[in-house]
């Protein structure tokens, strides 16, 4: 089964600009967002989570079950180009994770886009602390920036590195479409 649609996956540290980016391909692309926190929020919001403390497992636990029914709405909607962002580390689950959004992809015969967004350290420590950073229960903490631990390597056919640091989110969307045109030409 193949369809006109397209899954976008945005991937990189917190305060890349995943969101922001994601906001520009549904302006005039007609993509959905599905940020992850959307699936994050309603938990954090509940913590009162203040972009610097641990989220305790039992949390993390109930995000996985929200994840889990917002992945099986997506594997159901195929009529519908997404744009998914994530934080990804080289971690099992976050694979696991991974996996799970290209499954989507290939069960609704969409087309499937990882990108990886990368960002050198002192822009992505201007973005990680802005104010409005906290208004979406996101983290503000200035460590993330300086965080070493490997972002999650992906080898897909579609994959785009985009460095995003002197991208303004407008080309960053624009390199992300051009990208996705080339795929299906």
């Amino acid at each position: 089964m193949k369809n006109d649609t397209t899954i976008i996956y945005l991937t990189g540290k917190p305060g890349v600009g995943k969101y922001t980016i994601a906001k520009e391909l549904a302006k005039s692309n007609d993509f959905i967002i599905c940020d992850n926190q959307l699936i994050n929020n309603p938990i954090f919001e509940l913590l009162q989570y203040d972009g610097y403390a641990k989220i305790p497992e039992f949390a993390w636990n109930t995000i996985r079950r929200i994840r889990e029914s917002v992945f099986e709405f997506l594997t159901h909607t195929s009529q519908n180009s997404y744009v998914l962002t994530n934080n990804l580390y080289e971690y099992e689950g976050d694979r696991k994770l991974y996996e799970q959004v290209k499954q989507i992809a290939d069960l609704r015969g969409s087309i499937f886009i990882p990108v990886r967004l990368l960002i050198h350290e002192k822009e992505h420590l201007k973005r990680l602390v802005q104010p409005e950073r906290k208004k979406r229960w996101k983290s503000i903490d200035p460590q993330d920036a300086y965080d070493q631990t490997p972002l999650l390597s992906i080898s897909h056919p579609h994959l785009l590195e985009l460095e995003v640091t002197n991208l303004s989110p407008e080309d960053a969307a624009e390199a992300i479409i051009d990208h996705m045109n080339s795929l299906k030409s």
